[in-house]
């Protein structure tokens, strides 16, 4: 049996060689003759412009082998930035044949490609045709910022300029020279590529808002705008006017614009219908409530809150409650709990108990708001680059549950207007006006009889129409882009970096709708991008000393980098989005402590703190806080008198005022050593404190003056706290003009007597979360 074994083996071994040979005249062993790879062309038809589009190339090896593949455009090779072949039209990801298009441009677009193998190959196209796009989205930088003008510094303005010049007497070539070099340098300054939200990194994940609504609490929603109907919630919007017909349309009767409509559509304006632009979230569902101006029905504060009746549920996916308004007075508003529980009501109540966001516009008085006239001027603010307004002189944003937002221009830097404090909480964009510096390109009021853009535009109708054609080429009637004046070029302020905040927030929230609200605050403290990272500190002589009146940018305990003017920075929409879908942060529940501190605005006996005029010392306050918690928001609280904080007292040189207001600043130090200013002095107190109940506090610079400050966040609250109070000058300064535009005073004069802190209270809103 053996032997016949080892036969039937041999035999088999000689058939195994013998067929391995088969094919081979040299009766040698061979392989399968190496043939050329084949590729063939792509047809990408239904892709979205700036969403991602899955595709394989058309492409295999007979032999089965791996291809490499490379890409051309024009005749000119592509080569991969980690990972990623950028076109003149879009952005390309490859694995294996497998892709990821972007189209950048939403233009068509052809890309060369070809698939190699030991040595062959072939080469075929990847052609883009159709995208889905919006024909206005090209000029909306604040989403994607290329260095686009937005309509801003247009031919038709140079050649405006260069006729005025010439009729003041300069040749042609003169003023064409002069024109040319202010305009060249206009667009180095603000016209500057990638500062942006990074929103076109937040649609790659395929997150565009969906699954959530946001409240536009305005002046109005047009709910019938071509752009913004397919994202409006049918008989969901509320018209709060005290004798309103229809009491779920809030579109506004204005024929001069209609703010309301154009916040809308930056924060969710319908995307790639071929219409108009598209909002941040343009898959977010709209709620509209004209809650500005009129007479309104008395259940209007609870309404615009969400409160039962609004017609909003305690389950309802609400994103963001959006608030592009604000009050603007030369005084610090007394602060009012009852008015912190109505609006924390969307916060602590909404979403199944997870909160929904009040988004908040800081305010667009950082160099003037009105009714204080020249005062800003006149104490140096405006020089000095200070914020002429607190942004917690309203008391709104003196508690954690608005969120604050600044406004920042097309080149990441502060906009002339924004609002300055520490209780801004992040940036957006926002823009200057649309002619020397880039705004908003959003929706507006249909037809050319109503609206910004249009016959009746209140930036229009100040000029004559050769004059309003040239400045607003985009807003006058007939520019090609917006034939039926739909949309604006000139949307502008916190106003519009409120809702681009909102449209972020949707975003969070439709990527992961298990977060809380100050889950939502966490990951914008965390993602943001600390945007004008040179902004310098601002700093004040004062007596025989200095104060450090701004501090630019500080990183505190906890490794957060904070500035007055932006918060924790410019939102950052691909960023926030990527934390969202990975989010594994417990917050834990959410702890407040009781006001601690002493004196008067506890009801106790008052204290009797001299702050001494004119003295960089100044004078401090102490107070140890036991409780160890995480911060998420400090809350401060101040009674602050003076004598002569009234309403002026006559003189031969007419009424003059006290500058025991404009001189107060304080300053907080936290037990880790981290400092925030929460009042800078040179602000706009030049009336005593306000009780919006019950009147002026004669006597009290502040007088239950709140200021929250987003400066220590992340850090422990346990340990002694130091707050100092300064009084940081003893000039005097007469009114430019000859007085104030509201109170009318003639001019200010330097208090005779100290200010005094006569109550101090501190409040800590936080978790003990390890």
């Amino acid at each position: 049996m053996k032997n016949n074994k080892l036969k039937l083996s041999a035999l088999s071994a000689a058939i195994l060689i013998s067929l391995a040979g088969c094919g081979s005249d040299d009766n040698k062993k061979s392989v399968t003759p190496d043939v050329a790879p084949t590729a063939n062309d792509v047809m990408v038809s239904d892709a979205m412009q700036w969403m991602v589009f899955e595709g394989k190339l058309n492409a295999r090896d007979g032999n089965y082998d791996e291809l490499t593949v490379s890409f051309s455009e024009n005749g000119e090779t592509v080569t991969a930035q980690d990972g990623v072949y950028t076109f003149s039209h879009g952005v390309l990801e490859l694995s294996g044949i497998d892709f990821k298009y972007v189209s950048i441009s939403g233009e068509d677009a052809v890309i060369d490609y070809t698939v190699s193998a030991n040595g062959k190959s072939a080469s075929a196209q990847l052609v883009v045709s159709g995208v889905k796009g919006d024909p206005l989205a090209k000029h909306q930088w604040h989403l994607r910022n290329s260095g686009q003008k937005a309509f801003a510094l247009s031919d038709s303005l140079k050649a405006l300029l260069v006729q005025l010049d010439v009729g003041r007497g300069l040749s042609e070539e003169e003023a064409k020279a002069k024109r040319d070099a202010e305009f060249a340098a206009d667009e180095n300054f603000y016209l500057v590529a990638g500062e942006d939200m990074n929103v076109v990194e937040a649609y790659k994940h395929g997150v565009t808002g969906a699954g959530v609504t946001a409240v536009v609490v305005d002046s109005g929603l047009e709910i019938r705008h071509e752009d913004l109907a397919p994202n409006v919630l049918p008989n969901r919007s509320l018209n709060l006017n005290d004798k309103a017909i229809d009491r779920t349309d809030p579109t506004s009767t204005s024929e001069s614009g209609d703010h309301g409509t154009s916040v809308a559509g930056l924060l969710a304006a319908k995307g790639w219908n071929g219409l108009g632009g598209r909002g941040v979230a343009p898959d977010t569902g709209l709620i509209g409530m004209n809650y500005l101006g009129g007479d309104k029905v008395p259940q209007t504060e609870f309404l615009v809150h969400g409160f039962p009746g609004s017609g909003i549920s305690l389950n309802e996916e609400i994103s963001a409650f959006n608030r592009s308004y604000g009050l603007t007075v030369p005084t610090h508003i007394v602060y009012s709990e009852l008015d912190e529980a109505i609006e924390s009501y969307p916060n602590k109540a909404l979403r199944g108990g997870k909160g929904a966001t009040n988004i908040k516009s800081s305010g667009n008085s950082f160099v003037d708001g009105g009714r204080e006239g020249s005062f800003c001027e006149d104490n140096g603010a405006n020089a000095l680059g200070l914020t002429c307004y607190n942004g917690t002189s309203e008391s709104s944003q003196a508690h954690p549950y608005y969120f604050s937002i600044g406004a920042v221009n097309s080149n990441g830097k502060h906009t002339s207007y924004s609002t300055a404090g520490a209780n801004v909480l992040v940036a957006a964009p926002a823009g200057e006006y649309g002619v020397f510096a880039p705004a908003m390109v959003t929706t507006d009021s249909m037809t050319c009889l109503n609206g910004y853009s249009g016959y009746k535009g209140r930036s229009i109708v100040q000029y004559t129409s050769d004059f309003a054609a040239a400045i607003y080429p985009f807003d006058y009637p007939g520019h090609e882009e917006n034939t039926s004046c739909n949309y604006t070029s000139t949307m502008n302020g916190t106003s519009s970096a409120a809702p681009n905040a909102s449209g972020v927030v949707s975003l969070i929230l439709s990527a992961n709708n298990e977060l809380t609200w100050r889950d939502v605050r966490h990951i914008l403290a965390t993602t943001s991008t600390k945007n004008d990272a040179e902004n310098e500190a601002i700093k004040l002589a004062v007596g025989e000393g200095e104060f450090v009146a701004h501090d630019g940018w500080i990183e505190n305990a906890a490794g957060y980098k904070f500035n007055n003017l932006y918060g924790f920075g410019r939102v950052d929409a691909g960023a926030a989005v990527a934390m969202a879908k990975s989010y594994s942060v417990d917050l834990g529940d959410e702890v407040i402590t009781p006001w601690q501190g002493a004196g008067s605005v506890l009801g106790q006996e008052p204290l009797s703190l001299e702050i001494p005029d004119n003295n960089a010392t100044g004078a401090e306050y102490k107070i140890v806080i036991e409780e160890e918690l995480n911060i998420e928001a400090m809350q401060f609280k101040f009674d602050v008198f003076s004598a002569e904080m009234g309403f002026g007292f006559e003189t031969d040189n007419g009424v003059l005022q006290t500058t025991a207001g404009t001189d107060l600043a304080i300053e907080v130090t936290s037990p880790s050593g981290t400092r925030s200013v929460l009042l800078s002095s040179r602000q706009a107190l030049s009336l005593p404190a306000l009780d919006l109940s019950n009147g002026w506090e004669v006597g009290y610079i502040l007088k239950d003056g709140a200021f929250l400050s987003n400066a220590f966040y992340g850090e422990s609250s346990k340990g002694e706290w130091t707050v100092r109070f300064l009084d940081t000058s003893d000039a005097s300064f007469t009114a430019k003009d000859g007085g104030d535009s509201w109170a009318g005073f003639a001019g200010y004069v330097n208090n005779t007597t100290p200010s005094t802190m006569t109550g101090i209270a501190v409040r800590v809103f936080g978790n003990a979360a390890n």
